[in-house]
This record gives structure tokens, C-alpha cells and sequence, in this order.
């Protein structure tokens, strides 16, 4: 027990000097400051003093900023972070229970999908036109359930009376009333089947197949997979369309440029009204694959789930494509000479073969020269006047002049052109195309047949020179 004459103990925020109490932290540091401010010592001593005390009570003692730091580079120097890889540790595979887990829910879908396919193809099969007749074909394919036993609609609980009647679904058998029960055309389950459909005659009803709720969803999940593993997304019709557009510019662009070249050339293989309908076909056809490309660009960016991250990318990079193709293949055509430059060009390639001829006309001189010199030498003999017979020389055919249209290649070559034109005027432009081919090479072959005629002529000429001088030179060592 406290004695009597101590001093009472104080409580509260208390000035240390005066003793005097100023209810909170906030006046009693500043009653301290202004009050007993000569008292600097003192006041620092009595900072520190409640900078511990308030760290104590509001249990936030903690270190230093050096001590941290300290602790920091401690840490830093006595632990080493560098280890070496760790190994994969023990794995299970859980793709047995997947498959398993699969599997079961396949099956709660597979078997009864497959049950009613085999029923509906039963119950179209021999189906007769008599309702009663039907009624007892459908019940010896599927057992029907008795309606005394099922006093509601399982489906929607509803009680059967007079209004709302009992029906049977034809292909599981169970009961329903008519609300819940829904028909499918003999048509739809022929498609279903794989089988062809029927027409039905003008004002003849379609006859239908009354099916219970799960039956007929069963049959329609099992339709819509069908479908959407047959058809193709939008995207890829689209695509499709952008691929067949670009592979007939790709063939009209071909055949823009041999046309080009031949009119540039002065050729009148092809006209000028030709070539102006090909390069608006492939104006057409730009037209067209830019519509295509900026649709795949935009598609599906106003739905509620717009294609992100690869989908978009491809997207976009069909756009890019396209716009790189349309730039380097279509929008650089060259464009067709105008009428003046193409009569121009007509009058050069005229020249060009006026000039040819001429100097094959100059050759050919030449070489018969050459063949008459030969012939009119002094050391050959007189010719006999029967050309058929020569002495020395063997027998020579007779010199005949050839028609031109004799020659089973002139007749071709006519038969080419006369083809061409018809396939000019059919707009069969890749026909057109192989037979000029066809026409170039005969007249290459026309051409090096009448080279190898002239020089058998000239050699054979030059033979006959030989042989004469040589009998000659016999005849005058003989004489000696």
C-alpha cells in the first residue's frame, strides 16, 4: 500500500516543467514550445523522449533507415542467388480421367441421338398412307407408353382432361400433352436420314411426325453439327471469292499484256477494241477484289464479340494483300497505243518486212550468180539440150515450178489463220493463244524447209561443176 506522504501520481499529457495538464499530444508539444522554448536542451531530450513513446504505443517501432540499409547489404553479401536448374519434379497425366469423364457425357448424347435415327428411318420406311394403318406401323416400331398410368404432362405438369389431351411421341413412345409436343415434317427427316426428299403434290398437307421435346432437340443438336461441319465461315466464302477474282485477273492480265505486245508491234493478230475490253474486265475485277478485301478487313468489328488478336490480324493482313497485289498487278498497266500510234507501228513492221524480203530476194540472187558462173566456166562442156540426162552427172529431174498452195505447209498455215479468226471472233482468247503458237512454228519450219532447199540446189549445182572438170581433165590425159 502507497504511503501517505508521497506525491500523487499524475495521469494525462502532462508538461514535465509545469506540471500543468493539456489533454492531447498536439498541445502539449506545442504548449512546450512556446511556453519553455529557452529551453532548448531540455526540449530536445523531450522530442526524443516522445518520438519513442508514440512509436511504443503505436507499436511502430522499426529501424533506421542506416539499420535497413545495413541489413540490405548484409543480406546481399551473405546470401548467394545464383543456383543451378531445377528438375521437373514428379507429373501425373490426367487425360485418362478426361477421356473417361468425355466419353460418359458422349454417350448420354451418342446413344439415344443414334437410337432415334435408326427408329425415324424405320418408322419412313413402308410408311402407309391410312391413318389407322399408320398408327399401328408406328406402334410396332416404337412401344407406346399407357396413357392410364400418366395422369400430367411430364414436361410442363399439367393434368389431362378433356381440353388437353394425351399424345405419344413416335420415335421414344413417352406422353405429352400438345403444347409440348412438336412435328417434323417427313422431308426434314428424310434430310436428316440422307435421303432424297419428295415433292409434294399442290394441295396435298405435308405429312408430319408428332416428337416430344427431347426427341426432336436430340435430332436438331445433332443437324447443327452436321452443318457446321460442312459449311465454311464468312470469312472463309469470303476468301474464297477473293482467291477466284484474283486468279481470273491473273489470266486476263496475261493475256492484256500479250495483246499489248502485239498491237505495240504493229501486229493485227488482235484490234485495239480487243484489248480495251480485257483491260475493262480487269478494271472490273480490281474493283471487285478491293469490295472484297475491305469487307474481310471490317468483318465482324460491329458484333458484340469482335475478332481480336489472330483473327484480326488476319484480317488485316488479307487487306494488306490485296492492296500490295492490286498495286504491283492491275492498277500498272500499260496502256494501248491509240489509233495513230498503231497505224504507225503497222507501217513500221510493214517496212520491216518489205526490207526482209528484199534482201532475201538479194540473197537468192546472189546464190543463182554464183550457180550460173559456175555453169558458164571454161572448164566445163557444153550442156546437152535434154536436161533429163547429162553425161558424167547421172540422171537430173526436170525443173518444175511448185505452187506455192502445193505445199502441205503454206495449206496449214492457211488453215491456222483461218482457225484463229474464228476463235477471235468467239472471244476464245486461250485458244487463240495455242494456235498462234502452233502458227509460229510451222512458218519457222516453212522457213527452214525453203533454206534447205536452196542450199541442196547450190550444192547440187556445185557437184555437177566438180564432175565436169574432172571428166574433162580425163579425157585431155587420154588424148596424150
Amino acid at each position: 500500500m502507497a504511503d501517505a506522504d508521497d506525491p500523487p501520481v499524475l495521469e494525462g499529457f502532462i508538461c514535465p516543467i509545469c506540471k500543468s495538464d493539456l489533454g492531447d499530444a498536439t498541445k502539449l508539444l506545442s504548449h512546450f514550445e512556446d511556453v519553455h522554448s529557452e529551453e532548448q536542451d531540455f526540449i530536445k531530450s523531450f522530442k526524443d523522449l516522445y518520438d519513442k513513446a508514440k512509436k511504443k504505443i503505436l507499436k511502430q517501432d522499426t529501424p533506421s533507415s542506416t539499420g535497413i540499409n545495413n541489413v540490405r547489404q548484409t543480406s546481399a553479401a551473405s546470401f548467394d542467388y545464383s543456383h543451378e536448374p531445377q528438375e521437373i519434379g514428379t507429373t501425373r497425366s490426367r487425360k485418362k480421367k478426361f477421356d473417361a469423364i468425355r466419353d460418359e457425357r458422349m454417350q448420354r448424347l451418342a446413344v439415344p441421338t443414334n437410337q432415334l435415327i435408326i427408329r425415324l428411318g424405320k418408322l419412313l420406311e413402308n410408311m402407309p398412307t391410312d391413318p389407322l394403318k399408320r398408327k399401328v406401323h408406328e406402334q410396332n416400331i416404337v412401344a407406346w407408353l399407357d396413357g392410364e398410368t400418366v395422369d400430367r404432362c411430364p414436361n410442363c405438369a399439367g393434368s389431362f382432361y378433356l381440353a388437353r389431351r394425351k399424345h405419344h411421341c413416335r420415335t421414344c413412345g413417352s406422353i405429352m400433352c400438345n403444347d409440348c409436343s412438336h412435328f417434323m415434317s417427313l422431308n426434314t427427316a428424310r434430310k436428316i436420314l440422307d435421303r432424297p426428299v419428295e415433292e409434294i403434290p399442290q394441295g396435298n398437307t405435308e405429312k408430319n411426325l408428332r416428337l416430344c421435346v427431347h426427341c426432336i432437340s436430340l435430332l436438331e443438336v445433332r443437324e447443327e453439327k452436321r452443318e457446321s461441319r460442312s459449311a465454311k465461315p464468312i470469312l472463309s466464302q469470303f476468301y474464297q471469292r477473293l482467291s477466284e477474282h484474283k486468279q481470273q485477273a491473273h489470266d486476263l492480265r496475261l493475256q492484256y499484256l500479250k495483246m499489248y505486245n502485239s498491237l505495240t508491234n504493229g501486229e493485227s493478230i488482235y484490234s485495239l477494241d480487243e484489248a480495251q475490253v480485257v483491260k475493262l474486265k480487269l478494271l472490273k475485277l480490281a474493283e471487285n477484289i478491293d469490295a472484297l478485301s475491305s469487307k474481310i478487313a471490317v468483318l465482324g468489328k460491329g458484333t458484340e464479340n469482335p475478332p481480336q488478336g489472330q483473327a484480326l490480324r488476319l484480317q488485316n493482313m488479307v487487306r494488306a494483300a490485296s492492296a500490295v497485289y492490286l498495286k504491283t498487278h492491275l492498277l500498272n498497266l500499260p496502256g494501248l497505243p491509240t489509233e495513230e500510234q498503231f497505224a504507225e507501228a503497222q507501217n513500221k513492221r510493214r517496212e520491216a518486212i518489205n526490207a526482209r524480203i528484199h534482201e532475201e530476194k538479194k540473197r537468192k540472187s546472189r546464190l543463182s550468180n554464183q550457180i550460173n558462173n559456175v555453169k558458164s566456166g571454161p572448164s566445163l562442156p557444153k550442156q546437152s539440150s535434154d536436161p533429163t540426162v547429162s553425161l558424167g552427172q547421172g540422171w537430173v529431174p526436170e525443173k518444175t515450178k511448185v505452187n506455192e498452195y502445193d505445199d502441205p505447209l503454206i495449206e496449214q498455215i492457211n488453215i491456222i489463220r483461218s482457225y484463229i479468226k474464228e476463235a477471235k471472233a468467239a472471244h476464245k482468247y486461250d485458244e487463240v493463244a495455242s494456235l498462234e503458237e502452233n502458227l509460229q512454228e510451222l512458218k519457222k519450219e516453212f522457213w527452214k524447209k525453203q533454206t534447205e532447199q536452196e542450199l541442196a540446189k547450190s550444192g547440187e549445182s556445185s557437184e555437177a561443176a566438180s564432175l565436169s572438170s574432172y571428166d574433162e581433165v580425163r579425157q585431155s590425159d587420154s588424148s596424150h
